[in-house]
Protein backbone atom coordinates (compact mmCIF):
# COMPACT_ATOMS: atom_id res chain seq x y z
CA UNK A 1 0.00 0.00 0.00
CA UNK A 2 1.38 3.21 -0.74
CA UNK A 3 0.28 4.98 2.84
CA UNK A 4 2.48 2.43 4.10
CA UNK A 5 5.15 2.97 2.25
CA UNK A 6 5.41 6.69 3.29
CA UNK A 7 4.73 5.58 6.92
CA UNK A 8 8.40 3.85 6.30
CA UNK A 9 9.99 6.59 4.56
CA UNK A 10 8.92 8.79 6.89
CA UNK A 11 10.99 7.88 10.60
CA UNK A 12 14.11 7.65 7.42
CA UNK A 13 13.68 10.82 5.84
CA UNK A 14 13.40 12.45 8.96
CA UNK A 15 16.63 10.95 10.61
CA UNK A 16 18.43 12.02 7.35
CA UNK A 17 17.04 15.53 7.86
CA UNK A 18 18.59 15.08 11.65
CA UNK A 19 22.11 14.19 10.37
CA UNK A 20 22.13 16.86 8.13
CA UNK A 21 21.05 19.57 10.78
CA UNK A 22 23.01 17.69 13.40
CA UNK A 23 26.35 18.14 11.70
CA UNK A 24 25.79 20.48 8.60
CA UNK A 25 23.14 23.80 9.85
CA UNK A 26 24.30 23.92 13.65
CA UNK A 27 27.27 22.33 15.19
CA UNK A 28 29.93 20.34 13.18
CA UNK A 29 31.64 19.89 16.69
CA UNK A 30 33.94 17.85 15.16
CA UNK A 31 35.26 20.77 12.69
CA UNK A 32 35.97 20.98 9.10
CA UNK A 33 36.99 18.62 7.56
CA UNK A 34 35.22 16.20 9.10
CA UNK A 35 36.98 13.45 10.52
CA UNK A 36 35.90 9.72 10.45
CA UNK A 37 33.91 9.85 13.58
CA UNK A 38 31.75 12.36 12.51
CA UNK A 39 31.29 10.31 9.56
CA UNK A 40 30.14 7.61 12.15
CA UNK A 41 27.86 9.98 13.79
CA UNK A 42 25.88 10.65 11.23
CA UNK A 43 25.54 7.53 9.80
CA UNK A 44 24.27 6.49 12.87
CA UNK A 45 21.82 9.04 12.99
CA UNK A 46 20.55 7.91 9.69
CA UNK A 47 20.47 4.16 11.72
CA UNK A 48 17.60 5.77 13.61
CA UNK A 49 15.43 5.78 10.85
CA UNK A 50 16.17 2.33 9.68
CA UNK A 51 16.00 1.25 12.99
CA UNK A 52 12.34 2.85 13.75
CA UNK A 53 10.95 1.29 10.46
CA UNK A 54 12.27 -2.40 11.60
CA UNK A 55 10.81 -2.28 15.09
CA UNK A 56 7.66 -0.89 13.87
CA UNK A 57 6.90 -4.25 12.27
CA UNK A 58 7.58 -5.57 15.44
CA UNK A 59 4.36 -4.01 16.89
CA UNK A 60 0.52 -5.44 16.70
CA UNK A 61 -1.24 -2.17 16.01
CA UNK A 62 -0.95 0.44 13.72
CA UNK A 63 -1.78 3.10 16.78
CA UNK A 64 1.38 1.64 18.24
CA UNK A 65 3.48 2.51 15.22
CA UNK A 66 2.01 5.43 15.05
CA UNK A 67 3.49 5.94 19.14
CA UNK A 68 7.03 4.60 17.83
CA UNK A 69 7.43 6.87 14.92
CA UNK A 70 6.28 10.16 17.13
CA UNK A 71 8.62 9.76 19.42
CA UNK A 72 11.38 8.87 17.35
CA UNK A 73 9.96 12.44 16.03
CA UNK A 74 10.12 13.85 19.11
CA UNK A 75 13.54 12.73 20.03
CA UNK A 76 15.52 13.66 16.83
CA UNK A 77 13.81 17.56 16.96
CA UNK A 78 15.24 17.65 20.65
CA UNK A 79 18.30 16.70 19.29
CA UNK A 80 18.55 19.61 17.46
CA UNK A 81 16.56 22.04 19.29
CA UNK A 82 19.62 21.46 22.00
CA UNK A 83 22.16 22.18 19.63
CA UNK A 84 20.42 24.73 18.05
CA UNK A 85 20.05 26.44 21.73
CA UNK A 86 23.46 26.58 22.01
CA UNK A 87 24.73 28.66 18.84
CA UNK A 88 23.77 31.79 19.17
CA UNK A 89 23.69 32.78 15.17
CA UNK A 90 23.08 30.73 11.74
CA UNK A 91 25.79 32.56 9.75
CA UNK A 92 26.88 30.45 6.66
CA UNK A 93 25.23 30.17 4.06
CA UNK A 94 25.27 26.01 4.49
CA UNK A 95 24.44 25.87 7.59
CA UNK A 96 21.07 28.20 6.94
CA UNK A 97 20.54 25.72 3.42
CA UNK A 98 21.05 22.70 5.73
CA UNK A 99 18.60 23.81 8.54
CA UNK A 100 16.03 24.06 5.57
CA UNK A 101 16.36 20.66 4.28
CA UNK A 102 15.98 19.52 8.11
CA UNK A 103 12.62 21.34 8.43
CA UNK A 104 11.31 19.61 4.96
CA UNK A 105 12.26 16.66 6.36
CA UNK A 106 10.02 16.78 9.38
CA UNK A 107 7.12 18.41 7.73
CA UNK A 108 7.37 15.35 5.29
CA UNK A 109 7.69 13.11 7.94
CA UNK A 110 4.70 14.14 10.09
CA UNK A 111 2.76 14.54 6.78
CA UNK A 112 3.45 10.96 5.65
CA UNK A 113 2.46 9.85 9.68
CA UNK A 114 -1.14 11.14 9.18
CA UNK A 115 -1.33 10.29 6.19
CA UNK A 116 -1.10 6.53 6.90
CA UNK A 117 -3.46 7.82 9.84
CA UNK A 118 -5.97 8.94 7.08
CA UNK A 119 -6.00 6.04 5.18
CA UNK A 120 -7.06 3.25 7.70
CA UNK A 121 -9.41 0.48 6.20
CA UNK A 122 -12.99 -0.15 8.18
CA UNK A 123 -14.02 -3.50 9.48
CA UNK A 124 -18.05 -3.52 9.79
CA UNK A 125 -19.53 -6.53 12.28
CA UNK A 126 -23.03 -5.91 12.28
CA UNK A 127 -26.35 -8.40 12.40
CA UNK A 128 -30.10 -7.06 11.73
CA UNK A 129 -29.53 -4.64 9.44
CA UNK A 130 -31.63 -3.87 6.55
CA UNK A 131 -29.95 -5.31 3.52
CA UNK A 132 -30.45 -2.26 1.41
CA UNK A 133 -28.63 -0.54 4.06
CA UNK A 134 -25.49 -2.77 3.73
CA UNK A 135 -25.59 -2.72 0.18
CA UNK A 136 -25.50 1.30 0.25
CA UNK A 137 -22.28 1.27 3.08
CA UNK A 138 -20.41 -1.71 1.46
CA UNK A 139 -20.83 0.25 -2.40
CA UNK A 140 -20.00 3.60 -1.02
CA UNK A 141 -16.87 3.08 0.69
CA UNK A 142 -14.98 0.53 -0.75
CA UNK A 143 -12.01 -0.16 1.60
CA UNK A 144 -14.90 -1.53 3.83
CA UNK A 145 -14.37 -5.06 4.48
CA UNK A 146 -18.34 -6.48 6.51
CA UNK A 147 -18.91 -9.94 8.91
CA UNK A 148 -22.54 -9.62 9.17
CA UNK A 149 -24.36 -12.66 10.83
CA UNK A 150 -27.63 -13.98 9.55
CA UNK A 151 -30.30 -16.85 10.59
CA UNK A 152 -30.86 -17.63 7.04
CA UNK A 153 -29.16 -16.33 4.00
CA UNK A 154 -31.22 -14.44 1.75
CA UNK A 155 -30.45 -14.09 -2.43
CA UNK A 156 -29.58 -10.25 -1.38
CA UNK A 157 -27.32 -11.28 1.25
CA UNK A 158 -25.45 -13.80 -1.17
CA UNK A 159 -25.30 -11.13 -3.60
CA UNK A 160 -23.71 -8.66 -1.56
CA UNK A 161 -21.28 -11.69 -0.60
CA UNK A 162 -20.61 -12.49 -4.43
CA UNK A 163 -20.48 -8.65 -5.46
CA UNK A 164 -18.23 -7.03 -2.44
CA UNK A 165 -17.16 -10.00 -0.57
CA UNK A 166 -19.75 -9.81 2.52
CA UNK A 167 -18.95 -12.27 5.29
CA UNK A 168 -21.79 -14.09 6.45
CA UNK A 169 -22.28 -16.09 9.94
CA UNK A 170 -25.32 -18.26 9.28
CA UNK A 171 -26.86 -18.59 12.68
CA UNK A 172 -28.99 -18.06 15.48
CA UNK A 173 -27.71 -15.92 18.29
CA UNK A 174 -26.68 -18.77 20.43
CA UNK A 175 -25.51 -20.80 17.99
CA UNK A 176 -21.94 -21.97 18.91
CA UNK A 177 -20.97 -22.13 15.18
CA UNK A 178 -21.78 -18.47 14.95
CA UNK A 179 -20.37 -17.13 18.08
CA UNK A 180 -16.97 -19.30 17.20
CA UNK A 181 -16.80 -17.24 14.13
CA UNK A 182 -17.46 -13.74 16.27
CA UNK A 183 -14.69 -14.92 18.50
CA UNK A 184 -11.58 -13.71 18.81
CA UNK A 185 -10.29 -16.74 17.52
CA UNK A 186 -12.22 -16.87 14.62
CA UNK A 187 -12.19 -13.06 13.46
CA UNK A 188 -8.64 -13.03 13.46
CA UNK A 189 -8.88 -15.67 10.90
CA UNK A 190 -11.08 -14.38 8.77
CA UNK A 191 -9.64 -10.92 9.32
CA UNK A 192 -5.78 -11.06 9.67
CA UNK A 193 -5.52 -7.32 9.61
CA UNK A 194 -7.92 -6.68 12.14
CA UNK A 195 -5.82 -4.63 14.11
CA UNK A 196 -5.11 -2.41 11.89
CA UNK A 197 -8.64 -1.36 11.36
CA UNK A 198 -11.39 0.67 12.22
CA UNK A 199 -14.12 -1.54 13.65
CA UNK A 200 -18.08 -0.68 14.01
CA UNK A 201 -20.07 -2.69 15.54
CA UNK A 202 -23.81 -2.28 15.10
CA UNK A 203 -26.36 -4.38 16.39
CA UNK A 204 -28.50 -5.39 19.77
CA UNK A 205 -26.75 -4.94 22.85
CA UNK A 206 -25.98 -8.52 23.83
CA UNK A 207 -24.33 -9.01 19.96
CA UNK A 208 -22.13 -5.45 20.92
CA UNK A 209 -21.24 -6.90 24.27
CA UNK A 210 -20.00 -10.18 22.76
CA UNK A 211 -18.51 -8.67 20.02
CA UNK A 212 -16.26 -6.42 21.95
CA UNK A 213 -14.99 -8.99 24.27
CA UNK A 214 -13.45 -10.49 21.28
CA UNK A 215 -12.07 -7.29 20.08
CA UNK A 216 -10.57 -6.72 23.45
CA UNK A 217 -8.80 -10.09 23.41
CA UNK A 218 -7.52 -9.18 19.83
CA UNK A 219 -5.99 -6.02 21.34
CA UNK A 220 -7.76 -3.67 18.86
CA UNK A 221 -7.76 -0.21 20.57
CA UNK A 222 -10.48 1.26 21.89
CA UNK A 223 -10.19 4.52 19.92
CA UNK A 224 -10.08 2.02 16.79
CA UNK A 225 -13.91 0.34 17.67
CA UNK A 226 -17.13 2.49 17.03
CA UNK A 227 -20.37 1.15 18.39
CA UNK A 228 -23.63 2.34 15.93
CA UNK A 229 -26.82 1.49 16.34
CA UNK A 230 -28.47 -0.19 13.72
CA UNK A 231 -30.26 2.94 12.15
CA UNK A 232 -27.13 5.12 12.15
CA UNK A 233 -25.21 2.46 9.59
Amino acid sequence: MASEANANQGPILFWCGVAVAEFGAIQPGFGYPWRPSAYAAAALLVACGLITVKAADYLRTEEARQRLRLGSYLAGALLVAHQFSSTAYVTDLSRAGSLILYTMAAVMAVWSHQLSHATRPTLLIATGLDAAALRERLAGTPDTVAVYRTERATDELRDLEARYGLILVEGAEHDPRAKERLSASGLSRQIPDIAERDVVVAGPRQFKRYVRGALSRLAVPRSQIHFKSRQKV
